[in-house]
C-alpha cells in the first residue's frame, strides 16, 4: 500500500521515462467523467458511477503507467486512496486555484476532466496546486472538527431563537447570558406567558439534545488527542489554545513539516494581511478571505477568548497596545504571527511556547 505522501516524490522525468498517460477525473455526486490522454495525444473517454462497483471498474480500466488528476472534493480523497492502493500515481488539485477551469466559457463535466488531464500533462507537480491526501486518522479527526462545528452552530441558533421569544414577550431584561446553562434556561422560561412558554419548552428539548451530542463529540476528541500527547502538549502550551483548536491544527496541518517556512504555514491558514503594492507604496490591509476554514475559525476564536479572559498575559497586553493604533480588526492575524509562527511551526522540534 502506497502512502499518500509518496505522490510528492514523483518527478517529471520519471513520468516521461515511463511513457505515462494522463487521466483527468471530474467527480460528480453519482458519476465520474474520466478522460485519458494517450501518448499520441488521442483521447479516450469513460464514465463510471461513484458506487463501490463503479470505483472497482475504474481501477480495472486504469493502468500502472497512468498519472491521474482530480479536484479535491467530498469524494475525491476516497477515490484517490483507492487508486493509490493499486500503485497508480494520483495528484489531487485545489479547485480554488484552477483558474483554467473556472474562467472557461465552456463549463461541462467532460470539459473539466479534459482540462485537468491537460494541466497535469503540461506542468510539473511542483508547479501544480496539490492538496495532500490525508491519512485515515486525519480524515476521522477532520470529520470530528466538522461535526463539532455543526452542532455548535445549532446550539447558537437554538439559543438565539429562545432569546427572541423573550424579546417578543417584552422580557428584555433576559439576556443571552441567562440562557447559557440548562438550569438558568429552565428558570428563565418560567417567566414567559403561556403562549410563548410552550414553544420555549420545545426549544429547550432541542438544546438539551444538542448539548448531549456536543459532550459525546468532545469525549471522542479527547480520545483522539490522547494518541498524539506530545504533539498536543506543544500546541496547547500556546495561550488561548484548547482541545478543539488543537484537533483542528493536528488534523489539517499535521507536524507542519510540509511547510518550508512559518510564513507558508500562516498563508495556508489564511491569517495573513492582504498586500497592495503600487510603485513605492506598500499597504497592508485586513486578513485575506482565503485559507483553511477549519483552522482559521478556531484560531480567531482563540484570539478573542484570550483577549476577553482576565489573565491574557503578554498577548493581551500586545492586543491592547495594537488596538489603540490599528483597531480590533487588525488583531487576528497579529495573534497568529506572534503565536503560531514562533511556536506552531517549530512543533516538530518539540518546543513549547
Amino acid at each position: 500500500m502506497l502512502r499518500p505522501s509518496a505522490l510528492c516524490h514523483f518527478r517529471r522525468k520519471e513520468m516521461e521515462s515511463q511513457d505515462g498517460k494522463y487521466v483527468g477525473i471530474d467527480c460528480g455526486k453519482k458519476t465520474l467523467e474520466v478522460v485519458r490522454i494517450n501518448s499520441e495525444n488521442s483521447l479516450e473517454r469513460r464514465q463510471f458511477s461513484t458506487t463501490e462497483s463503479g470505483i472497482n471498474n475504474l481501477l480495472k480500466w486504469l493502468t500502472l503507467n497512468d498519472i491521474v488528476g482530480l479536484e479535491a472534493g467530498s469524494q475525491s480523497f476516497r477515490i484517490a486512496k483507492s487508486i493509490l492502493n493499486k500503485g497508480i500515481q494520483v495528484i489531487v488539485l485545489n479547485p480554488g486555484d484552477l483558474a483554467t477551469i473556472y474562467q472557461s466559457l465552456k463549463k461541462t463535466d467532460k470539459e473539466d476532466s479534459l482540462k485537468i488531464a491537460r494541466l497535469i500533462q503540461r506542468f510539473p507537480i511542483e508547479e501544480l496546486p496539490v492538496v495532500p491526501i490525508p491519512t485515515d486518522e486525519e480524515e476521522d479527526n477532520r470529520r470530528l472538527c466538522t461535526e463539532h462545528e455543526n452542532w455548535t452552530r445549532q446550539l447558537t441558533q437554538g439559543k438565539n431563537r429562545l432569546h427572541s421569544l423573550f424579546t417578543q414577550a417584552g422580557l428584555t431584561e433576559i439576556t443571552k447570558k441567562h440562557l447559557r446553562t440548562k438550569a438558568s434556561r429552565e428558570a428563565s422560561v418560567t417567566l414567559l406567558p403561556d403562549r410563548y412558554k410552550r414553544e420555549a419548552e420545545r426549544i429547550l428539548k432541542v438544546l438539551d439534545l444538542v448539548e448531549l451530542n456536543l459532550k459525546l463529540i468532545e469525549e471522542e476528541i479527547k480520545e483522539a488527542l490522547k494518541k498524539n500527547q506530545s504533539y498536543v502538549q506543544t500546541i496547547m502550551s500556546m495561550p488561548g489554545i484548547g482541545m478543539i483548536t488543537s484537533l483542528a491544527i493536528m488534523s489539517y496541518m499535521g507536524d507542519c513539516k510540509r511547510f518550508p517556512s512559518a510564513k507558508q504555514a500562516a498563508y495556508y491558514v489564511g491569517l495573513v494581511p492582504s498586500v497592495d503594492i503600487s510603485g513605492d507604496t506598500v499597504r497592508y490591509g485586513r486578513i485575506v478571505s482565503r485559507g483553511c476554514h477549519a483552522i482559521r475559525r478556531v484560531i480567531v476564536q482563540a484570539a478573542w477568548s484570550l483577549v476577553r479572559c482576565q489573565h491574557g498575559g503578554k498577548i493581551k497586553e500586545f492586543y491592547q497596545r495594537l488596538y489603540v493604533k490599528k483597531g480590533a480588526k487588525k488583531y487576528d492575524h497579529r495573534y497568529f504571527t506572534q503565536n503560531d509562527r514562533s511556536s506552531l511551526f517549530n512543533d516538530s522540534n518539540g518546543r513549547s511556547f
